[in-house]
C-alpha cells in the first residue's frame, strides 16, 4: 500500500498548501511514499491529467492526499466520477482543506458523508468560477456584478443542469440544492417547473454503492 501526495503546480498558494498537507500527515500519523505533480491547467478534464493514471495504477489500500477538489477536477460531476473510480479501485482520497476522507475500507459510502463532501466541493467550485468570471470581466473593462432580470437567473441554472439532476438523484432537498448552485430557492423551483428533468447518469448512484 502506498500514500501519494498530489500537488497542482498551477495553484497560486502552493507553498501554503504544501505546509497544510505536511501538517495533515503529521496530525494523522501518516507518511507519504511519493509526490505527483500536476502541471496541467485546471480546465483540463480529469481523465487527461495525472490523477487518472494514478488511480488506474493504484491497488486496494492505496491513499491519495490532496489539498482540495479543484486540483484534480473542474466540476462537481467530474469529482463524482473520480470518487467512483477511486471506490472501484478501493483507493482512499483525503481532502486536506475540508479535513474529510473517502476511505478505501468503506463498503458503502455513507450518504450523509458524501453529501457533506459534495457541499464543500461545490462551494469551492462556485467560488472559483465566480472569481475567474469577475477577473475576465474586469480585464475586458466590463461592469462587475450580476446582470439584473429573471431571465439571467434562468440561464445561470441552465449551466448547472447536470449538477442539479445529480443532486436530485442523490436525494438532496431542493432548498439545499439552491444553496449549492447559489440561487434563491424560488428561482430553482421556477426553473424546475419550466424544465423537464431527464434521467441522469448513474455516476452518483455508483459512488453510493462502493
Amino acid at each position: 500500500m502506498s500514500c501519494t501526495i498530489y500537488i497542482h503546480k498551477e495553484s497560486a498558494n502552493i507553498s501554503h498548501e504544501q505546509r497544510e498537507i505536511n501538517q495533515y500527515l503529521k496530525n494523522n500519523q501518516m507518511k507519504s511514499d511519493r509526490t505527483v505533480e500536476d502541471t496541467n491547467p485546471s480546465k483540463l478534464h480529469w481523465t487527461e491529467r495525472p490523477i487518472h493514471d494514478l488511480i488506474k495504477n493504484s491497488v486496494a489500500g492505496d491513499t491519495i492526499i490532496l489539498f482540495e477538489a479543484s486540483h484534480i477536477a473542474c466540476s462537481t460531476s467530474q469529482m463524482l466520477e473520480i470518487l467512483n473510480a477511486a471506490a472501484n479501485r478501493k483507493v482512499a482520497i483525503h481532502f486536506v482543506k475540508y479535513n474529510v476522507q473517502v476511505n478505501n475500507d468503506t463498503v458503502e459510502i455513507n450518504t450523509q458523508h458524501l453529501l457533506s463532501i459534495i457541499s464543500k466541493i461545490e462551494s469551492d467550485f462556485v467560488s472559483k468560477r465566480t472569481s475567474q468570471a469577475l477577473a475576465r470581466r474586469k480585464a475586458a473593462g466590463l461592469p462587475l456584478g450580476r446582470p439584473k432580470g429573471r431571465g439571467n437567473k434562468s440561464l445561470k441554472l441552465d449551466k448547472f443542469r447536470t449538477e442539479i439532476e445529480k443532486y436530485l438523484t442523490l436525494g438532496i432537498s431542493k432548498a439545499s440544492i439552491a444553496k449549492l448552485v447559489d440561487c434563491h430557492p424560488q428561482t430553482l423551483y421556477d426553473w424546475l417547473d419550466r424544465k423537464e428533468n431527464r434521467t441522469t447518469d448513474a455516476v452518483a448512484e455508483e459512488v453510493l454503492h462502493h
